[in-house]
């Protein structure tokens, strides 16, 4: 019997792991970089894909850009030409003031509060939705 704790601790630490994903790079020094965000520089980066105990890398996705086919989905919706430039701006004042935001990191370069750098990258990846609806390019 206690021999199955620790195989039941492990199980609950790898299931809380596995919960997102997983990026992996080299940077210009040659360190190996494992983190939950994606670098800037997405080209260089890797998703780590475990499936089955198995694990594989797949190319990170750019994120979309905003095409002109937002705002005409908007102004189908209801929204006016104002609302539709007016929340444009607020969507790209709203992205500058998240990524602006910089959090202390340790030596290794990782937040010291997971919880603030999740929450910084929701906010930009909501107001890059809202970039997508209301702004044309």
């Amino acid at each position: 019997m206690t021999r199955i704790w620790p195989l039941v601790l492990l199980l609950a630490i790898s299931a809380s792991v596995s919960a997102g994903d997983v990026y992996e790079w080299t940077d210009a020094n040659g360190v190996r970089h494992f983190s939950d965000q994606p670098p800037p520089d997405r080209k260089k980066a890797k998703r780590v894909v475990v499936k089955g105990g198995v694990t594989t890398n797949q190319p990170v996705e750019e994120p979309e850009k905003a095409g002109g086919e937002g705002p005409a989905l908007a102004a189908a919706a209801g929204y006016s030409p104002d609302d539709i430039k007016r929340n444009c701006d607020i969507a790209r004042t709203n992205l500058k003031i998240a990524e602006g935001r910089r959090l202390p990191v340790d030596a290794g370069g990782r937040p010291l509060d997971p919880d603030a750098a999740r929450q910084r990258q929701e906010q930009i990846d909501k107001a890059n939705q809202q970039i997508k609806l209301f702004c044309s390019n």
